[in-house]
């Protein structure tokens, strides 16, 4: 799966040949993850997409307006993090909760390690 500017969201089924998908929105969308058999995407102003085939995405509410940038799944939680050290977790992908980061600075990429 691929994600960028204006809403592209680009799924493969073999790395070759690829089919553009309706994302529903304009925002740039940076990135994405699965896990819980949940596809999800963040984006431009709180955008937050699931979709549990990577074809027909949903609009979530996040409780931001912050660019959002990066979004890993660890073993449950989903964790979102963007801008002004904006840290959202979810186990569901649906109900978001916003978190203390203790930083201003904006965050970009999330990673979990087991």
């Amino acid at each position: 799966m691929a994600f960028g500017y204006s809403g592209t969201i680009l799924t493969s089924s073999d790395g070759t040949t690829w089919d553009n998908r309706t994302s529903g929105t304009s925002y740039v969308l940076p990135g994405g993850t699965y896990g819980n058999s949940i596809f999800v995407t963040v984006g431009d102003i709180g955008t937050i997409l699931t979709s549990s085939d990577a074809i027909t995405w949903t609009s979530r509410t996040s409780g931001t307006s912050n660019k959002l940038r990066g979004i890993t799944y660890g073993n449950s939680p989903f964790v979102a993090v963007g801008k002004s050290g904006t840290i959202l977790t979810s186990s569901d992908a649906t109900t978001w909760t916003s978190r203390t980061s203790g930083t201003s600075e904006h965050l970009r990429r999330v990673t979990f390690k087991e």
